[in-house]
């Protein structure tokens, strides 16, 4: 099953429909049990939008558009932070050192079904959750420079 697939069948309740109207400015919106993703994004930036707008219908309340109100931006934070333990959870870094795509980002991109730029958003949230490294399921993830090692 695809990560796409993976994250759709999280939420049976949630219709999930690719938008081919929505501006181009717009990736995705949840909004009284539905998500629309921009159909014109390629596969891996939906993987990473439905992830988040899942994030939202896990956590959200309300109309959040106004980022200059504290916390919208708060719900958004929460919302991105639920998106990333969808797709990248730290157990996802140690499949890829054990699978041994470690050290070759594309091919853990490609793994883990993701874009880079994603993948780099993920290990940035990471360090201001945990700082430099974190000790994990008898592994030492260091995020700069990413590193991992069994502890």
């Amino acid at each position: 099953m695809q990560q796409l697939e993976r994250l759709i069948s999280r939420v049976p309740e949630v219709n999930i429909t690719h938008d081919h109207l929505m501006p181009k400015s717009l990736d995705g919106l949840y909004y009284d049990d539905n998500i629309r993703l921009n159909a014109n994004n390629d596969y891996y930036k939906n993987v990473a939008v439905l992830a988040e707008e899942i994030g939202h219908y896990y956590t959200s309340n309300g109309h959040i558009t106004n980022y200059k109100d504290i916390n919208n931006m708060r719900q958004e934070i929460r919302a991105r932070r639920v998106g990333i333990k969808l797709v990248l959870p730290l157990e996802s870094l140690i499949d890829c050192y054990e699978k041994g795509h470690w050290g070759d980002l594309y091919a853990m991109c490609l793994h883990l079904e993701i874009d880079r730029s994603y993948f780099e958003e993920a290990i940035e949230d990471y360090k201001q959750q945990f700082g430099s490294y974190v000790k994990y399921d008898g592994y030492l993830i260091e995020f700069e420079p990413l590193k991992i090692k069994r502890s």
